[in-house]
């Protein structure tokens, strides 16, 4: 397999990350530099990792985590597009006032870790599939990671900027929604 062939696929395996750092960044405009880095970074880590495991555990593991990995990873997705849509649609009604420490305690560690396992499951079938063919892993591995945490730098500065155009609630039941189209597109 070539560089350029590695570099697509990372940057192909980056784009859930990219979708859902946007979705993030709509939802949540007083969100800190800091957490959107550590989710981020979480996105890079667990890119990464996943691929790698997927590679050492090759076929062993592949029939069960297609089987009970998708549909916990749609699970997630679809809980946290839920509430997202279901904060914008409650406070768009008047149901209480939103503070940008509202936002922070939106972002926990615990919702960053839950989006990047959900966004990673894919790449746990790419680490297979590199099993089957030469690849450099530690390059390979580098570059999803890499990929993985630009882009969800860039989707979250993306959502950001375009969260701070819109003066009601509407992008936050945008980015509900795709959170959910996500894990559906997953599941299906």
């Amino acid at each position: 397999m070539s560089d350029i062939e590695i570099i697509i696929v990372a940057i192909v395996e980056a784009m859930d990350c990219f979708a859902v750092a946007v979705s993030t960044g709509l939802s949540k405009s007083g969100i800190p530099y800091s957490r959107a880095l550590l989710q981020a970074l979480s996105f890079g880590v667990f890119q990464g990792g996943m691929t790698l495991l997927g590679f050492f555990l090759g076929g062993f593991a592949e029939h069960w985590f297609n089987a009970i990995g998708t549909p916990i990873a749609c699970g997630i997705l679809c809980i946290l597009g839920g509430r997202m849509i279901w904060s914008g649609l409650r406070e768009g009604m008047g149901e209480g006032h939103r503070d940008e420490n509202t936002a922070v305690r939106n972002l926990t560690v615990a919702n960053v870790l839950l989006l990047s396992v959900a966004t990673s499951i894919d790449a746990f079938a790419v680490g297979i599939s590199f099993a089957f063919v030469k690849a450099n892993m530690i390059f390979v591995t580098s570059a999803i990671a890499l990929a993985s945490f630009i882009m969800g730098i860039a989707g979250f500065e993306i959502g950001r900027h375009t969260a701070k155009r819109f003066k009601t609630k509407i992008p936050e039941i945008v980015a509900g929604i795709i959170l959910i189209a996500i894990g559906v597109k997953m599941f299906l």
